[in-house]
């Protein structure tokens, strides 16, 4: 049992299965007729995307569909919704399925293979090409913050998502 509320070791009951080698995970689970997914994923920053082009991709025995954010339904092609909206947001941006004009962070995705094996999708992702037009990002905290400093989102001017200030009690008076 434990006697405080920080610091308390858990005892974990999967713990000998998973050091023994035994663990189950998603990854290991095969159905029948079971396709994978492959992303490829934005190597830039910050860019604006000039072209994509997956015909070899999609040429490629075993792949089964090619996505790119044009070719996904209009109700999922825009940004995710909100799960829970905050009132102290300056704005409510999410992510998007996947980059339509711009890729806001290195590792955004793209675009989307599917196909009849996992190694099939990752070498159908080494044929996409993607052309863009790098654009200033900011990698520091304190600069992205700054006023004039370049933003993530071309539709905002600032990077702060929210800004607030919660006192609560007298500290000098609680000690």
């Amino acid at each position: 049992m434990a006697t405080r509320w920080f610091g308390e070791r858990v005892p974990r009951n999967e713990d000998p299965r998973l050091l023994a080698g035994r663990g189950t995970y998603i990854d290991d689970l095969a159905r029948p007729g079971m396709l994978h997914a492959a992303f490829y994923r934005s190597p830039q920053a910050h860019a604006r995307i000039v072209r994509i082009d997956t015909a070899a991709a999609r040429r490629l025995a075993g792949v089964t569909a090619v996505f790119t954010a044009d070719d996904l339904p209009a109700a999922i092609r825009g940004p995710l919704p909100k799960l829970i909206p905050h009132p102290t947001l300056v704005h409510h941006k999410t992510q998007v399925a996947l980059a339509r004009d711009y890729v806001h962070h290195a590792g955004e995705p793209v675009v989307m293979v599917v196909a009849e094996s996992r190694y099939v999708a990752e070498d159908a992702v080494d044929l996409i090409e993607v052309e863009f037009e790098p654009l200033p990002a900011v990698v520091d905290l304190e600069a992205a913050a700054r006023p004039g400093s370049p933003t993530v989102h071309e539709d905002l001017d600032t990077n702060i998502a929210a800004h607030y200030t919660q006192r609560v009690g007298d500290v000098d008076a609680a000690f």
